[in-house]
């Protein structure tokens, strides 16, 4: 019998689409409250998916930064997966915060890949793609 591919899924993960989507691609899909990330792959790979909006929530908030520092010591590889949707503009996000700008978002994500060097950033157009 053929082995399943297994992933381990943040339950608060089940709001979105994907772990519906992996399911349907045949994975197993197992949901854990987790401490880091929302997608464990391997024992050596993390993945933490944001949305644009959350994205720019997550830099503003701080929260991103001490998130992936996390991934970064616990995992090998460690991945920042980045879902928008192709058919919304990508800066018209409902104009989450005025201060927020594509440069200023393009200079943290620089910053982030600067400062974590071992970091993925991965850039998906839908659920479905990254499924």
């Amino acid at each position: 019998a053929k082995r399943r591919t297994k992933v381990i899924v943040d339950v608060r993960e089940f709001r979105s689409a994907l772990p519906s989507m992996l399911h349907l691609r045949g994975m197993e899909v197992v949901p854990v409250t987790l401490e880091v990330g929302d997608y464990i792959l391997s024992p050596h790979m993390c993945v933490e998916r944001k949305s644009i909006s959350d994205l720019f929530q997550s830099f503003a908030s701080g929260r991103l930064f001490q998130q992936v520092e996390a991934m970064v010591r616990f995992y090998r590889q460690a991945v920042l997966l980045i879902e928008f949707d192709e058919s919304k503009p990508f800066y018209s996000v409902e104009k989450l915060a005025a201060d927020i700008s594509a440069g200023s978002i393009t200079s943290k994500l620089t910053l982030l890949t600067l400062h974590f060097p071992t970091l993925k950033i991965m850039w998906m157009r839908s659920p479905h793609a990254t499924a």
